[in-house]
């Protein structure tokens, strides 16, 4: 995979996951209070064919559930500090090209920047492109030449 397709899809999940390091903590703690409800009200105990009864079913799903999420949580957290890291490294332009062009991507986001910049299109791109090199190399880091 080329790095432009790598930090471009970090960009345009940047947003869903720093909602997400909100909703998965909340997710998890719904899940703690079903697993209570699941455990305090069992009272099914004929095992469904192949398995436990359907409340041990329901228990087991629900700390699986909760492992995925934590799981999941981890590694958005980290990809979103890295993202951070990145965007950091941006001056107030270059940041307000990759935010249009990736990030928030309203409808006519060319034409906004050119109203807000002042710049031509060209102009735009080649700030664009500098800026997502910037991006990167700040993300990720260079390690080898």
């Amino acid at each position: 995979m080329k790095w432009t397709e790598c930090a471009i899809t970090d960009l345009k999940k940047y947003r869903a996951m720093s909602e997400s390091l909100t909703n998965i903590p909340e997710k998890i703690q719904i899940l703690k209070i079903r697993f209570e409800s699941i455990k305090s009200g069992s009272s099914d105990s004929t095992p469904v064919q192949g398995g436990g009864s359907r409340s041990e079913d329901a228990m087991l799903d629900n700390i699986v559930e909760r492992e995925r999420l934590k799981l999941v949580y981890h590694a958005d957290r980290r990809l979103v500090r890295l993202i951070d890291r990145g965007l950091s490294a941006l001056s107030k332009e270059e940041r307000l090209v990759i935010d249009l062009f990736y990030i928030d991507r309203p409808r006519d986001y060319i034409e906004e920047l050119i109203k807000r910049l002042g710049y031509e299109r060209a102009q735009i791109y080649r700030i664009k492109d500098n800026a997502l090199y910037k991006f990167t190399v700040n993300m990720y880091g260079i390690t080898e030449y």
